[in-house]
């Protein structure tokens, strides 16, 4: 029967046509282990993060006319906050200051709420009323020492890449391999001075693989064609958070051969 190895031609062809890629589970994010540093000085800085920007402009790739979407994230504030914490106790103490608005507003309301008015009953006749209580206040918060400014400062394309294929008859295959860069800039800032006291910049690769293939049978009045292909994409915030860590690392090797802690 000569329709018979037609029609399985069509409709391997059409389940099969195109690029198949199967499902992939999400890779596993694991916590990020505290940064190995020396012992501890002896009093720790107070620092603030007010906030860490991508200020490279670049959108992620696509075929769309029009994409929104940035390379980086916009926000870095996460990605440094959290480096900082990874941090060894004793070398610096963090302070919020990027909803420091917010911070303040709660603060009042704690403040009316522990100077509410109590009910009183009124003195007896020939007694003076009591006095008032004192105001209830919060501790004053702590002012930070040294303001950490980090912004992405540049997001490259296709810095390197590699490419290739084979075939033999009717059967071949290819790869890409394409790596990007991005670079993260940290600087610290004296709040009392304000002193640029030190800045680091770090690039750190963002690499993407691709592989795919083909196969061709030709049969007495049919041919069937197969493709089939995958990719892999480093994740960019993971790559990201590597630059705000090293970055970090260094301004502080920085500080302590400047002396910042003394």
């Amino acid at each position: 029967m000569r329709g018979g190895p037609a029609f399985i031609g069509l409709i391997a062809a059409a389940a099969l046509a195109g690029c198949v890629s199967a499902p992939v589970s999400p890779p596993e994010v694991l916590a990020q282990p505290q940064i190995a540093l020396p012992p501890a000085p002896a009093r720790a800085l107070t620092v603030g993060v007010y906030s860490c920007i991508d200020t490279s402009g670049q959108r992620r790739p696509t075929r769309l006319p029009q994409e929104l979407s940035t390379a980086v994230p916009m926000d870095c504030t996460p990605y440094l906050i959290d480096a900082v914490r990874s941090v060894p106790r004793g070398y610096v103490f963090l302070v919020e200051r990027q909803h420091v608005d917010e911070l303040l507003r709660e603060r009042q309301l704690a403040t009316l709420a522990l100077n509410a008015p109590t009910e009183t009953t009124a003195p007896a006749a020939g007694l003076e009323a009591l006095p008032p209580p004192p105001v209830r206040r919060l501790i004053t918060l702590r002012v930070a020492e040294i303001l950490l400014i980090g912004q992405v400062v540049a997001y490259d394309r296709a810095t390197r890449q590699v490419a290739g294929g084979v075939a033999v008859n009717s059967t071949g295959g290819s790869g890409e391999y394409v790596t990007d860069l991005v670079t993260f800039s940290l600087r610290a800032v004296a709040v009392q001075t304000g002193e640029v006291l030190g800045q680091t910049t770090v690039s750190k690769s963002v690499t993407s693989l691709s592989i795919g293939g083909h196969i061709s049978k030709i049969y007495t009045a049919d041919v069937v064609e197969l493709e089939f292909g995958g990719a892999g994409n480093e994740p960019v915030g993971l790559a990201l958070g590597a630059a705000v860590r090293s970055a970090l690392i260094a301004l502080i090797n920085q500080g302590l051969r400047d002396g910042w802690w003394s």
